[in-house]
């Protein structure tokens, strides 16, 4: 058998299939896909109503697996810590949704079919800030959101991008904010949108009292623009940061560094963590410890009657 050139050996390695790592972005409105290679550069890119993907969630998740993904970084909402697909039941749902886990909803619906069509693969949950080691639990005490799962991506996204290790992340979405501060290469605090709402301790106790409340009922993204500007150049001058502005709803705010991609950082970031954590070009990221978690988004809560509040998910 004859040996084959050195010409011959890399017009074979250069047609092996690609590695595919994705991301997944689940947005208020919509859900952004994005695919990369293992060098890092995007190969597919779409988004999908969130409705839809409530509705298609398997055929979604099956066109996924058609890539044969080295990878799959899934929505993972509040966050949980690198967990795999084959690992998430009802309990796990709740903790990433904070919502009934028998309750139809695109999230939901989403890692179900993901468990089915996915789980061959490395499919994994991303944690969320208030489950980052590199958050102090002083600052975790009695708070929920400091910024979700997608938010963390938006950072990983942004670390890579722009090669900077120190930056503050405003994250202005289509019904939700965050802002994310970054010093050497590490997530160490966070303020997420419903934390910014400032709502009145008598006004909660009243709507709690006397209506059905979410999210939206207590939170609009055009009140809170004076008090992430406030934060947000507190922390710029006290620790000399940069202050990166993304989301779409970014040009409310009349400050910052802003790049206009035609993609969801968020779904990209994601995609960027596929790739580092499970063998593409991008692991020496990893050693940074951006994204070292434990726990959960709920276990922090220390309020009175917190544990009779939450006491049912053990039977989940």
């Amino acid at each position: 058998m004859m040996k084959k050139s050195r010409i011959e050996v890399i017009n074979d390695i250069a047609r092996q299939p690609l590695m595919i790592f994705v991301g997944i972005d689940p947005g208020s409105e919509t859900y952004a896909f994005a695919f990369i290679n293992e060098l890092g550069s995007i190969v597919k890119y779409f988004e999908i109503p969130s409705d839809l993907v409530e509705k298609d969630s398997m055929r979604l998740a099956k066109l996924i697996s058609n890539y044969n993904p080295v990878a799959v970084a899934l929505p993972s909402g509040h966050g949980l810590p690198f967990y795999n697909i084959k690992n998430i039941n009802n309990k796990e749902i709740f903790l990433l949704t904070l919502k009934d886990p028998n309750e139809s909803g695109p999230l939901r619906n989403f890692l179900l079919s993901a468990k089915q069509y996915l789980s061959l693969y490395n499919s994994f949950t991303i944690p969320s800030v208030i489950e980052l080691n590199s958050v102090p639990i002083e600052r975790k005490i009695d708070v929920i959101d400091m910024g979700t799962a997608d938010k963390v991506c938006a950072a990983f996204f942004y670390r890579i991008y722009l090669n900077m290790k120190n930056f503050i992340l405003v994250e202005m979405g289509r019904k939700f904010t965050a802002i994310l501060i970054v010093i050497d290469g590490k997530i160490v605090n966070g303020y997420g949108g419903t934390y910014l709402s400032g709502l009145d301790g008598e006004v909660a106790y009243l709507l709690h009292k006397y209506s059905r409340i979410d999210k939206s009922t207590i939170y609009s993204i055009n009140r809170n623009t004076e008090l992430i500007r406030i934060i947000a150049e507190w922390y710029s001058i006290k620790y000399n940061l940069p202050i990166i502005v993304s989301g779409y709803s970014k040009d409310l705010l009349e400050f910052g560094i802003k790049y206009h991609f035609k993609f969801k950082e968020a779904a990209v970031g994601a995609a960027f963590i596929a790739n580092a954590y499970f063998g593409g070009s991008l692991h020496h990221y990893t050693e940074e410890g951006m994204l070292e978690s434990s726990l959960t988004s709920i276990s922090f809560v220390r309020l009175r009657n917190w544990q009779e509040i939450i006491s049912w998910i053990e039977t989940l």
